[in-house]
């Protein structure tokens, strides 16, 4: 019994009401980034894509579907959608069923429940001790009766649900190696949003493996959205000269507040109207509200922070799910970890932070000197 078609389900995007045709227009979209034209076809309530396996595996990363199911794409015609299910039924086990019809096309005569009786009968005749069980059935037999073809299915595949790629504008992400950035960046696109990645470098502090790290886990992310731009600035520069503050406590919140600053200008120079990280509330000592605002108090448009209610298990899961973990437990240099200090303030404030900073004359200086100089690298997934 060969497929024809894969059946997706729209999910979320039939809450959009005006929009919805938009959404379904940008589906369409990333979808025929990884399949030929001939083989998406686009309707109000369902999409259809030719059955493969390649596009079965692809799937997986598209955003915006809530469900799909591989079909049998038949003629509307009773006798056949019969023989077909005969065919399904004639080799499974099963002890109850269910048919669950759906009647699309209005101009049928039959309703949608005497298809489900109709057809319930057909499977009562040919298979013997078995009966119809309306809520968890060992069996549901779905018919989709649409305009021009009629669809049998029998599995659904959950979907990664969320709204298409590019349909809620462009994110700044600030990246690292670690597990919350990558997973913050998942749920990101899952909203939507096209990702651009922002990863601070140290060489020679940071290696050729840890640079390598970022860019993996950027190739694995860049699974939803088709590419991605990824721009690995080299922060030496600075990192040596903020390391020469006067308050070594205040060493990572200054720093911080640096990555924010150079990541607001890089935002701005890219028409980016937001920048994202993967803080959760209270993790390390740069996460505490005081530090959340102290930090962030630098950037001049929105910062966007999926994880902030996380707890740490449910990150991790997130990051199992996305295949994003075991890269990110790996060992590496990070920047931030090479360059705190021993005792970190917990409770930075606004007023200190820019004390120290005007004593740092050059800082500015250094932070356009890193803008200008940033060129992104394109990923692509395998």
């Amino acid at each position: 019994m060969m497929y024809q078609k894969i059946l997706i389900r729209y999910g979320e995007l039939t809450l959009k009401g005006e929009n919805k045709i938009d959404f379904i227009k940008r589906l369409k979209e990333n979808l025929l980034m990884y399949m030929p034209k001939e083989e998406v076809i686009t309707e109000y309530d369902r999409a259809f894509v030719k059955y493969s396996e390649n596009n079965l595996e692809v799937l997986k990363y598209i955003f915006g579907i809530s469900s799909y199911s591989c079909v049998y794409e038949l003629e509307t015609n009773l006798e056949i959608i019969e023989s077909k299910i005969l065919e399904i039924i004639k080799d499974k086990e099963f002890n109850s069923f269910a048919i669950n019809s759906r009647r699309h096309n209005k101009n049928f005569p039959m309703t949608s429940n005497e298809l489900n009786m109709h057809f319930g009968g057909v499977v009562l005749r040919n298979k013997e001790n078995v009966s119809v069980s309306l809520k968890n059935p060992d069996l549901e037999i779905n018919i989709e009766l649409r305009d021009k073809k009629t669809y049998v299915f029998i599995d659904r595949i959950p979907g990664l649900g969320g709204m298409p790629y590019k349909t809620a504008g462009n994110v700044l992400h600030l990246m690292s190696g670690g597990i919350d950035s990558p997973v913050a960046a998942f749920l990101l696109q899952k909203r939507g949003l096209k990702v651009t990645f922002l990863n601070f470098i140290t060489p020679p502090h940071t290696d050729e493996v840890t640079t390598s790290k970022v860019q993996q886990l950027v190739k694995i992310l860049s699974k939803y959205q088709g590419t991605a731009n990824l721009y690995q600035l080299n922060y030496t520069k600075l990192m040596n000269y903020i390391g020469l503050t006067s308050n070594q406590k205040y060493k990572i919140t200054l720093m911080r507040r640096s990555f924010y600053r150079i990541a607001d200008k890089l935002a701005k120079k890219l028409n980016i109207l937001a920048i994202s990280n993967g803080e959760s509330l209270g993790q390390v000592a740069s996460q505490t509200l005081e530090s959340i605002n102290t930090i962030s108090n630098v950037a001049t448009i929105p910062v966007l922070r999926p994880l902030i209610t996380f707890d740490k298990l449910e990150t991790i899961n997130i990051a199992q799910k996305i295949n994003t973990f075991n890269l990110s437990i790996t060992k590496a240099c990070e920047t931030c970890e090479l360059f705190a200090p021993k005792n970190p303030v917990t409770k930075p404030n606004v007023e200190e932070a820019l004390k120290l900073e005007a004593e740092l004359t050059e800082l500015e200086a250094l932070e356009n000197e890193v803008v200008e100089n940033a060129v992104a690298i394109k990923i692509k997934p395998e």
